[in-house]
């Protein structure tokens, strides 16, 4: 299957391109990301989230936070 670095790098890049995108800071996003539930999703759907853009990506995870009660779009 996929090795934990590769997930582990991937999920880093991507909670640093939610922060550029949101104007946050990499441990905000983190912050955010993991109280709206989106870090076990990151972890459940690697497979098909790394074959995204990270654009793509960030978008699904502002909305997927926003469906949690989160308060970025």
């Amino acid at each position: 299957m996929y090795s934990i670095d590769d997930i582990t790098e991937y999920t880093v890049l991507l909670i640093h391109k939610f922060a550029q995108h949101f104007g946050l800071t990499d441990k905000q996003a983190a912050n955010y990301i993991e109280r709206y539930g989106a870090l076990s999703l990151f972890h459940n759907n690697y497979g098909v989230m790394h074959t995204l853009s990270f654009e793509d990506n960030v978008e699904s995870i502002a909305a997927y936070c926003h469906r949690q009660g989160g308060t970025l779009v």
